[in-house]
């Protein structure tokens, strides 16, 4: 009983540390980010109901055919519950339901995927370079360049509602743009461009990083994305130089190496 108890406590406590971290995802803030958050949600229903099912077997068939030591069988031994051999139903269904369970998974995770990579029509289109140890956003059809510093983070400034259309490179190494609340995440390749669209709306800042280790400075390599009303990102973009960098100029990727330890 002791021993019982003690696998019981450790199942509960294991389900429980589950439980507490599937409710650790950031709230979403983008069309995007919901997509990624339903299919969680479906995907966590879904392992609910086939580990329920699962432990109930086990639980009846303990319960319901367990070894009774009172009762002795021939020879001394336990008894046995009836044995099946064969049963066609029995292998039909434990090879359709799965079956049936993952094509039911596979077709909501096709229908997420087209709605994360799915491309908005009007909106503000941002050219995002990635390079060691900071950012650099270009809004080419505004004419506007924000570039990040050692100590000042570059910070993406958009409209709350509207398609914000990121093409993402790399000018180095290989590193990856990152903002939490938007569950999502897309790495940014030397000589590669990845177009992605996000649709934020909620205004607020959110916080990002590179999430693909670049080198010494990696920790050193953050960004911000604030999202305001279009009156407010109208005259934000008024208030910029044209064709300069609104903030303070990173350093070069040799003087950066060269101040490294």
């Amino acid at each position: 009983m002791i021993r019982h108890g003690r696998r019981t406590g450790l199942v509960a406590t294991t389900a429980a540390l589950g439980l507490a971290a599937a409710g650790c995802m950031p709230a979403p803030v983008t069309d995007q980010a919901v997509a990624v958050r339903d299919l969680w949600a479906q995907f966590l229903i879904a392992a609910a109901v086939v580990g329920g099912a699962v432990w109930l077997l086990i639980t009846v068939s303990i319960v319901r055919y367990g070894r009774r030591s009172a009762v002795a069988g021939p020879d001394g031994a336990a008894p046995q519950p009836p044995q099946l051999h064969g049963s066609t139903r029995l292998e039909i269904a434990w090879t359709l339901i799965p079956i049936a369970i993952v094509a039911v998974l596979f077709w909501l995770t096709l229908g997420a995927l087209g709605r994360i990579d799915a491309r908005g029509a009007g909106g503000v289109t941002v050219e995002v370079t990635a390079y060691r140890w900071q950012w650099r956003f270009v809004y080419p059809e505004l004419g506007v360049t924000v570039e990040g510093g050692p100590d000042t983070p570059a910070e993406m400034v958009v409209p709350v509602g509207e398609p914000i259309h990121i093409v993402l490179t790399s000018a180095d190494v290989a590193h990856s743009f990152y903002v939490p609340q938007f569950l999502f995440k897309r790495d940014a390749i030397p000589g590669q461009v990845n177009a992605f669209d996000v649709t934020i709306r909620e205004a607020a800042t959110y916080r990002g990083q590179c999430a693909e280790f670049c080198g010494v400075f990696h920790d050193r390599m953050l960004l911000s994305v604030r999202a305001v009303s279009r009156a407010e990102f109208d005259a934000w973009v008024a208030s910029q130089p044209k064709g300069s960098a609104a903030a303070s100029s990173a350093p070069s990727s040799s003087a950066a190496s060269s101040a490294a330890p």
